[in-house]
């Protein structure tokens, strides 16, 4: 391929998923200032637009080095190339420590699920600020980071529906699944990205084909964790889920004992034993004395 096309195609495929980042992004920006205000949608907020901002710093910086490439244009290149990194680098740990603090929400707060995701992050980010490390263990390590993170993630809704399933009304089960759905989605379409820029550097022939592929990156590291923003502010949250779950149980139990109790007063004996003593002497006995009144017609 002619060295000039080749450039085209790298500024090609990073405006293009950039573009659909842009759409996102606005949709995301207009769910969340009509969502109630909250530190919950605050945080996502600020988030949303910390990505978006990275994103669009590197996107400018690949414009830059573009030109640099097709036309010759005298920029600082080394500066430039090590800044996009960099970038890239931050966006990554923005974006898993989003997921990772999605299903550290999901098992309602327990640090101990989390602890594995937070190893690997710190791992793989020391990959990718050290400039003189290869580029494979960072990647390697984000995958592996998603592909636990996710499934930790829609394992736990699944439990929790698994477990209510015969106790949540029909619209809890399919909020429920449609989590599931988003949080596998997501998850797949950052992980499916890695993991073909992955195979790609493993095969000689193809290497030449990894600078396209991590132009996209560029832009699905904001898209993937923008796209559980807007589910996020649309309400679908397994914690509804949960909720639902409890108050089910709670209206199944107390259901069950007040039918034991409605039970109990049909089937009741007809003869109703009091313990009342009847006798003085058993009474300084210390003796019970029980006393058989005969039915009363009601």
């Amino acid at each position: 391929m002619d060295d000039f096309w080749y450039d085209i195609s790298q500024l090609w495929v990073g405006t293009f998923f950039y573009g659909i980042y842009c759409v996102l992004f606005c949709i995301c920006i207009y769910i969340l200032l009509h969502r109630p205000r909250n530190l919950g949608n605050t945080v996502l907020l600020v988030t949303a637009i910390v990505l978006f901002s990275i994103s669009t710093t590197q996107t400018v910086i690949n414009i830059v080095l573009g030109a640099n490439d097709i036309d010759g244009v005298d920029v600082p290149y080394d500066a430039l190339s090590l800044a996009d990194m960099t970038l890239y680098v931050i966006n990554n740990v923005i974006a898993d420590g989003l997921v990772i603090y999605r299903c550290y929400s999901v098992w309602n707060h327990n640090v101990y699920v989390i602890i594995v995701p937070m190893i690997l992050l710190v791992i793989s980010s020391v990959f990718g600020w050290d400039t003189q490390l290869p580029l494979e263990p960072f990647f390697a390590l984000s995958l592996a980071t998603n592909v636990l993170v996710t499934t930790l993630t829609a394992g736990r809704i699944w439990w929790i529906c698994r477990k209510a399933r015969s106790q949540l009304r029909t619209d809890v089960q399919r909020c429920s699944v449609s989590s599931i759905s988003i949080v596998i989605e997501s998850g797949v379409i950052y992980s499916v990205s890695v993991l073909i820029y992955l195979i790609l550097g493993a095969i000689p022939s193809t290497v030449i084909v990894q600078d396209p592929v991590i132009e996209m990156l560029a832009q699905m590291v904001g898209i993937v964790p923008t796209l559980i923003i807007v589910r996020v502010g649309l309400g679908v949250q397994v914690q509804s889920v949960e909720a639902s779950m409890k108050t089910a149980t709670n209206m199944s139990e107390e259901s069950r004992a007040q039918k034991r109790h409605i039970l109990g007063m049909v089937r009741a004996s007809p003869y109703n034993f009091d313990r009342t003593p009847s006798l003085p002497d058993d009474l300084e006995k210390g003796k019970p004395v029980y006393e058989v009144r005969k039915p009363q017609p009601f």
